[in-house]
């Protein structure tokens, strides 16, 4: 079984912890714009290699909290040394409503799938990635690794 996100966090696996920036994302008009600036600029020098992919993994988050809850409350930004973090908070409080295994495929394998392809990409892009619950809502947490880092 892959590790999940927390283990990866909290036995250090990333090192240590550089910076987090936390972005609130209520309200906003563009959030993934938002997003994509933040993590532009808190992993600027620290997981470049990463940029695109952390960029492409919240711009899914984020539309998935919008599409399937009240919408992103807030973005979690975390640099490590060997990674970076990522979370989306939602008010949504059903963390069983996530798939486990996100899929590209409808019942039918042979057809797409007309949503469910967000998480399938986090899933693709990510090292490691969960959902838990927080006080007011899920927070949906990616991490991605650097190249010479922990992979899964």
């Amino acid at each position: 079984m892959p590790t999940t996100t927390a283990e990866l966090v909290h036995d250090r696996a990333l090192g240590d912890l550089l910076i987090q920036r936390d972005v609130v994302l209520d309200g906003l008009d563009a959030p993934q714009h938002a997003a994509r600036t933040v993590l532009a600029d808190v992993l600027d020098g620290k997981a470049e290699d990463r940029l695109f992919d952390a960029m492409l993994v919240a711009s899914e988050l984020i539309a998935n909290a919008i599409q399937h809850s009240s919408g992103a409350v807030l973005l979690r930004v975390e640099a490590y040394e060997f990674g970076a973090a990522l979370g989306v908070v939602d008010r949504g409080a059903d963390i069983t409503a996530v798939p486990v295994r996100p899929s590209n495929s409808s019942v039918d394998e042979a057809t797409v799938a007309a949503s469910g392809r967000g998480l399938f990409i986090v899933d693709s892009l990510a090292s490691a990635w969960s959902v838990e619950e927080v006080e007011y809502g899920k927070i949906v947490i990616a991490v991605l690794a650097l190249t010479a880092g922990p992979r899964r």
